[in-house]
């Protein structure tokens, strides 16, 4: 059963009320836009009057490095994020919205050789404490594999997740991308130090700064840029080339480290610029052929280049011999055993080496993390999706996830860090352990999404003649009752329609990701049978057949706006507080690091409430960028002193929408 804890709605802040603002006051909002609009104008001159003017300095000298472009992008993001709070979506982007999410064509990897754990040195009961480690609901993990020696000697997926499905890396496609800028310098069709405004000179001006013209290549690839020009900016530009060369340069380039995913996005650019090709196209043949990838896709720009920085999609045993190529130092053994070189041992060196350490302890080299306490490495991206690499164990761990975290330091890469010094402790070679192997057995069978792994049963002893009597006479099995109570047969039994509402199936985060807006949901009803149900759901004036599984998930595929989307449902029933009846539903987007929760309470009126939830979280997301990026971080201070910000992002993400009684429904004939 696949049921993690979600948070709980959000109460209004105090600060809210004493204020009396309306939780769904349009006025409320609008006056807080209002506010934070002089604010930002104010911090941005105050910015401009506090700093040392020599005389002499031109106007433009004066303005050099000073947020003047910050001002108009963070009024953009604010007006996209007043829209979006006052769920005003329909023309919320400056340019036509389009279907994002790239189909699957169904061709799967070409397998790594596989070996037993021991063979390779790798405990059965260290694995068996990763997986029990990874469970639950703070590590959301969808998969865990790992390979010592370049074979696969274990694997996990927690269901409902499976290796039939790739999975969105988030910004662990950035060391891809960074492989591919390695590749075009082994070519020597490029150079880390190359000046990005020569690169891109039709996308240059008389104003552009001094310091935008110093960013090269180099400071790309090491999140040294200070270019303030972030993806949430990104979201309403639509030449985001342009966007980044326009935009404001907060430090000296190289003086700092500043994570900045646009940098990412540049170096695809410079792909394009350099080869005529994009990402995928260049990178095919000289990486996912060689490696035996499956399905590779990418999102793009409104002009058509792939993200760079986030949007891929790929099989995790795939970004797994990623890892595995930059362990064997660039080279490569294929199908045909014949060994090539697809990335030169001194771009391999360099990169994995810090370049860069944050403000936190966290080291950055060639977009990838190095951890160099431990002499590791690793592919990141958020909500846990990692790739670490340990060149001393010759050992490679991907992971899939939907956490909170956005960044390398959580619950999951402790338990990766503990598994790993497991490793470096065990004896060569590993004696034969029968009763680790059996529970590693157990616990592998029991992995579910969310959920701890149970304790295997201990064994009972029968007496003999027990034994002989069950096999002579075996107990019948007792017949299973069915999942759907009786009692509440007669409530699903009801269409429900639903107040007008902006709420959908599709989580907010993955929505905002997806360019994707709901435009609410108006009809809510149940199909049952004996033991089976599926849940019949109205939404944008499409009708969805959803079934839900209660023992093990069903799955499903959600055509949303033209994005596809492959969920795992599962249900069960349960009773609030109030002992009125509630059916839990989770649908898992087997491709995504998202997971939404649905709560219908079926009311003693005969109505029904429908609570919304979503795993991980926008506001997780926000906590997790505040005081990570100089220049996001920057601009979340600007809504510190709005008490209800928060409140206003919960109720966006987690809805709560109510039954309109029968009274209230229009009459036939009436729109």
């Amino acid at each position: 059963m696949l049921h993690p804890p979600f948070a709980r709605t959000a109460a209004l802040p105090p600060a809210v009320r004493e204020a009396g603002a309306d939780t769904g006051s349009r006025h409320s909002l609008q006056t807080v836009y209002r506010k934070t609009v002089q604010r930002c104008y104010t911090l941005v001159v105050g910015k401009y009057l506090q700093t040392d003017r020599p005389a002499g300095r031109s106007a433009r000298a004066r303005a050099e490095g000073e947020p003047f472009m910050e001002l108009r992008s963070n009024i953009k993001m604010l007006n996209y994020a007043r829209k979006y709070l006052l769920n005003d979506t329909d023309n919320i982007l400056p340019f036509p919205v389009r279907p994002q999410k790239p189909p699957r064509t169904g061709r799967l990897p070409t397998l790594l050789p596989r070996s037993a754990p021991r063979d390779e040195g790798v405990p059965a009961a260290a694995l068996d404490t990763l997986y029990r480690s990874l469970s639950g609901a703070e590590c959301g993990t969808h998969a865990c594999i790992v390979l010592r020696h370049g074979r696969v000697v274990s694997e996990g997926w927690y269901a409902p997740y499976s290796s039939r499905y790739w999975h969105v890396t988030h910004s662990m496609c950035k060391s891809v991308t960074g492989t591919a800028i390695g590749m075009l310098a082994d070519e020597g069709r490029l150079s880390l130090d190359e000046h990005v405004c020569e690169i891109f000179p039709e996308k240059c001006g008389l104003l552009t700064s001094r310091r935008m013209r110093a960013v090269t290549v180099r400071h790309l690839v090491t999140m040294t840029s200070g270019v303030a020009f972030k993806e949430a900016g990104a979201v309403l530009e639509g030449d985001w080339v342009k966007g980044f060369l326009d935009a404001d340069v907060l430090f000296e380039p190289g003086s700092a480290f500043d994570y900045n995913s646009m940098n990412s996005y540049m170096l695809s650019a410079i792909v394009k610029r350099k080869t005529g090709l994009g990402l995928s196209a260049y990178l095919r043949p000289r990486l996912f052929e060689p490696l035996g990838f499956g399905d590779v896709a990418w999102e793009t720009c409104p002009q058509g280049i792939e993200k760079g920085g986030w949007g891929m999609y790929v099989y995790l045993e795939d970004i797994a011999k990623l890892g595995q190529l930059y362990l064997q130092k660039g080279k490569w053994t294929g199908a045909d055993g014949k060994e090539q070189r697809l990335l030169s041992a001194a771009w391999v060196e360099a990169a994995v080496k810090p370049d860069t350490v944050h403000e936190n302890g966290e080291e950055y080299g060639y977009q990838l993390w190095p951890h160099s306490a431990d002499h590791t490495y690793m592919f990141n991206g958020m909500f846990g999706q990692y790739v670490v690499v340990a060149p001393d164990l010759d050992l490679v761990l991907a992971v899939n996830a939907g956490a909170g975290n956005l960044f390398t330091r959580s619950r999951s890469y402790t338990a990766v860090r503990e598994f790993l010094k497991a490793v470096a402790r065990a004896p060569a070679p590993l004696p034969a352990d029968p009763s680790a192997d059996a529970r590693l057995a157990f616990t592998a069978a029991h992995l579910r999404f969310g959920e701890a792994v149970p304790e295997p049963p201990v064994p009972v002893r029968h007496p003999w003649y027990a034994r002989v009597r069950n096999a002579l006479f075996p107990p019948a099995a007792p017949s299973a009752p069915s999942p759907i109570p009786d009692s509440v047969r007669p409530a699903l039994a009801q269409t429900y329609r639903l107040e007008e509402n902006r709420a959908g199936l599709l989580p907010a985060i993955l929505g905002c990701m997806e360019d994707w807006y709901t435009k609410g949901s108006e009809k809510a009803a149940f199909r049952v049978g004996d033991n089976t149900l599926s849940l019949l759901w109205t939404e944008g004036g499409v009708e969805y057949c959803i079934p839900v599984g209660f023992e093990n998930a069903l799955e499903y595929e959600l055509d949303l706006g033209g994005n596809r989307f492959a969920v795992g449902v599962t249900g069960r029933f349960t009773a609030n507080e109030d002992d009125e009846p509630v059916l839990k539903v989770t649908l898992c987007f087997l491709e995504s690091s998202s997971s939404r929760l649905l709560k219908f309470v079926f009311r003693p009126d005969g109505g029904l409430t429908v609570k919304f939830d979503e795993a991980p979280g926008l506001l997780v997301a926000m906590r997790s960028l505040q005081g990570t990026m100089k220049s996001q971080s920057q601009g979340l201070d600007l809504f510190k002193d709005i008490d209800y910000l928060h409140y206003l992002i919960h109720r966006v993400c987690s809805p709560v929408v109510h039954s309109v009684p029968p009274e209230e429904l229009p009459a036939p004939g009436q729109a």
